[in-house]
């Protein structure tokens, strides 16, 4: 069995039971790589390799980590780290963060997406509302049609729908472009029953778009904002798929660019066509 070393509590220990410690605290198990885990392993975050438990709770608040047999750090430092640190993690795109997210965290790996994850996804579809609406009023200015969305005046309801709904199509035609990489890469079209896994992969990474409440507060009118914003969340993104899928972090990218493209792509119908529709 492998060795473990003595931590104190997480500061909340009534979270312990989320992580299904009962389920995972066994005998030892046959390592085998990362890429063939079953959907119920959890991994050492620093090296990829399975471990039988992340850690074994002796009495209420007291736990003790488990230290990996293949690299001899412990599996998941993170279960003892607070939210503050896993953000600030996640803004150094460690793919160890990412790890700690997708592959140990048992409820992020359902068959659905996980409540609160769907919460911040809806938060994150209405940041990117004004985003958005930043970028159509930018261009409007470039062609000097100031105050007017696709070169009509429109009430502010109808104008945020049709944004509302133009990020809507933009978020599912992302994660559409992903799950269609995977399907081409794997050939196989059982990859479509990821799309959860995937869709939590794309929110959690999406972290950088909570940072649109700045051009709120400040009102930065450079138009190379935004596109910063969509540098971070590449680079997120691409880290994300690869620790997911267990790549490089280059072919990683590869399909982030793909289903960019694609997004892109429905963006622009969606935009002509929210244009006759609405307008």
């Amino acid at each position: 069995s492998p060795s473990v070393s003595g931590r104190s509590s997480p500061q909340n220990p009534a979270r312990l039971p989320d992580l299904n410690i009962s389920d995972n605290v066994g005998g030892s198990k046959p390592q085998q790589p990362a890429s063939k885990l079953t959907t119920k392993k959890q991994v050492c975050i620093e090296c990829g390799f399975p471990v039988a438990s992340l850690y074994t709770e002796y009495g209420v608040g007291h736990i003790r980590l488990t230290q990996c047999e293949h690299c001899k750090s412990f599996a998941d430092k993170y279960v003892e780290h607070d939210v503050v640190i896993v953000f600030i993690d996640m803004l150094l795109h460690k793919p160890q963060v990412y790890r700690h997210l997708l592959v140990n965290k048992l409820e992020f790996r359902q068959r659905f997406i996980e409540r609160n994850v769907a919460k911040l996804g809806v938060l994150l579809v209405l940041f990117n509302v004004y985003i958005d609406w930043f970028r159509l009023e930018e261009g409007g200015r470039l062609r000097g049609q100031e105050e007017l969305l696709f070169g009509k005046q429109h009430s502010f309801a109808t104008q945020y729908l049709a944004i509302l709904m133009l990020s809507a199509v933009d978020a599912t035609a992302l994660l559409v472009g992903i799950l269609l990489a995977s399907v081409i890469h794997q050939r196989s079209f059982m990859q479509v029953k990821r799309w959860a896994t995937i869709s939590t992969a794309l929110i959690i990474s999406s972290f950088g778009k909570v940072l649109m409440i700045l051009l709120v507060i400040w009102e930065y009118n450079e138009s190379y904002y935004p596109w910063l914003l969509d540098l971070l969340l590449f680079t997120s993104h691409s880290t994300a798929i690869s620790v997911l899928f267990d790549i490089h972090v280059l072919w990683a990218s590869l399909v982030v660019v793909f289903s960019a493209a694609i997004k892109q792509l429905v963006h622009f119908f969606a935009l002509n066509i929210s244009s006759i529709v609405f307008f």
